[in-house]
This record gives C-alpha cells, structure tokens and sequence, in this order.
C-alpha cells in the first residue's frame, strides 16, 4: 500500500485509492504448502527495521515475529483459520501477480515452482484497486440504509408472503384429486384444482415458492451476520436495528505480531 500520508476522515476519492494501489498486476489465486507460507512471511519480515515494499499485509491468517532475531528465523508462530500451520499442509492463497512470480524475495510463491498450483492466473485476474473501488461502492449503498427501516419492510413483507405461501401449500395434498380430474377433462392444459387455478399456475406458484424460500435462508443467514436487533414497542410497532458494518468491515488487529523474547 502507498500514498505516503495519513488520510483523515472524509470522501475517500478513486485517485486516493489509486494512490494507495497504483500495481497494474491483477490479484491470483494459488495453492500451496504450509513451508512455502511460512517461508513468505519470514521475506516479509527479512528487512525490518528497514522499510521496504516485501512487508505484506495478511488475512485468514495471524502471525508473530521477533525482529530482533536472526534474518530467516524471525516468525515464532502462524495459525490459519484459528489452527497452528501445518507444513506439510496445502492452502489456497490469494495475492498480487507480482508476488506470485517470485518478485520482492518472495521466491516461495512463485508459480514456477513444482509445488505451486496457479489456480487464477493473472489473465483472469482482478486489480486491486478495482477490488477496492468495489468495496467502498458496498459501503455506499449500505449506508443508504438509514434507521433500518428497510429492513423493517422487507422483513414484514416476507413474513406476510410466509403466511400467504403457507395457505397455498395447503392445497398442495391435493394433487391425486387434481390427477383424477385431468382424466376426465376435455382440455387437460386448462385443469384447474380446487382453487380455479391452471397446471401451469400451479407450477409457477411451486417455483415462486422455491424462489422465497431460497430467499428467506439468504435472508436469515445476512440477519445473524449483521446482529439484526429486534425490538416491539409498547404500541406493537417494531425497530430494527442493524451493526450495518459487522458484515462488510475488515478486522485488521490482532493479524500481525511483535513477539520479543
């Protein structure tokens, strides 16, 4: 990351975020072992005190280092997804274009070696900045979502759809009736059950159903990520309250560690 300054809070500009991420070299996605991780994080820390670009930033993942130690013998201890590194283990790992061609002492992670899978190459891989620039969008469209109130609409608005598809899929039992019924009718694509509706309407009603339902686990798994708070009135009305950052921010402490012994 570049810029060279401190931004205060503010507009945070696409020059600025260009500023910050000017590498032309798009993201990739490689796999490879734990030896080769950690091997990676020690070039990161390999020149300390001194500031050069090979000091990496990490995430789904947290580290410690001495760097008073000896260059190459400086990282104490890694964990991944909360579990110690495995060196003989395989992970996924996503970075620059640049780091993944052995660039800036990160020889580890080059594509070229033997143990190194290339699982997005550069030609469809994203810049950075693109990346970046994507998640700031997030967050403007997010914060247009003022006091909840929208999340109240769209909560009310599944629970009544709730209640009018469980009245439809109580007429779901009757099916052999309407079976029966087609046997007997001059034109079988018009067949219409107990509620005058069509075959084809019934069918779009079960995939409309499908549709909610696929919506309503979305829904639900959004709702425990973002802490959605409930809280009914005296008068019966109900708020909603919402962390609106807790899905979208980035958890930056705890990543990287001075360890001195």
């Amino acid at each position: 990351m570049r810029g060279d300054q401190i931004y205060p809070a503010g507009v945070l500009r696409l020059g600025d975020i260009i500023s910050c991420f000017p590498f032309e070299d798009p993201c990739v996605v490689i796999r490879t072992s734990g030896q080769a991780i950690l091997s990676a994080l020690e070039n990161s820390v390999s020149k300390l005190p001194a500031l050069e670009g090979r000091f990496c930033q990490v995430s789904g993942l947290t580290f410690g280092y001495d760097p008073n130690a000896e260059e190459g013998k400086r990282v104490r201890w890694v964990n991944i997804g909360g579990e110690k590194l495995r060196l003989e283990g395989r992970y996924s790992i996503a970075t620059r274009g640049y780091m993944a061609h052995g660039k800036d002492g990160f020889e580890s992670l080059n594509v070229k070696n033997k143990d190194v899978e290339e699982i997005i190459s550069e030609e469809h891989g994203v810049l950075i900045s693109m990346i970046i620039r994507q998640y700031f969008l997030s967050l403007k469209i997010v914060s247009r979502w003022k006091r909840g109130r929208c999340i109240t609409d769209l909560f009310s608005g599944l629970k009544k759809k709730q209640v009018d598809c469980g009245h439809l899929s109580a007429h779901d039992g009757n099916e052999t009736e309407h079976e029966e019924s087609a046997e007997t009718s001059d034109d079988e694509d018009e067949v219409a059950d107990v509620e005058g509706a069509t075959f084809k309407e019934r069918l779009a009603s079960h995939e409309e159903m499908r549709l909610f339902e696929l919506t309503q686990r979305v829904a639900k798994n959004w709702e425990i990520v973002a802490k959605v708070r409930r809280n009914v009135r005296e008068n019966g009305a109900e708020d909603v309250g919402v962390d609106w950052c807790r899905s979208v921010k980035p958890e930056v402490e705890g990543r990287i560690n001075i360890v001195t012994s």
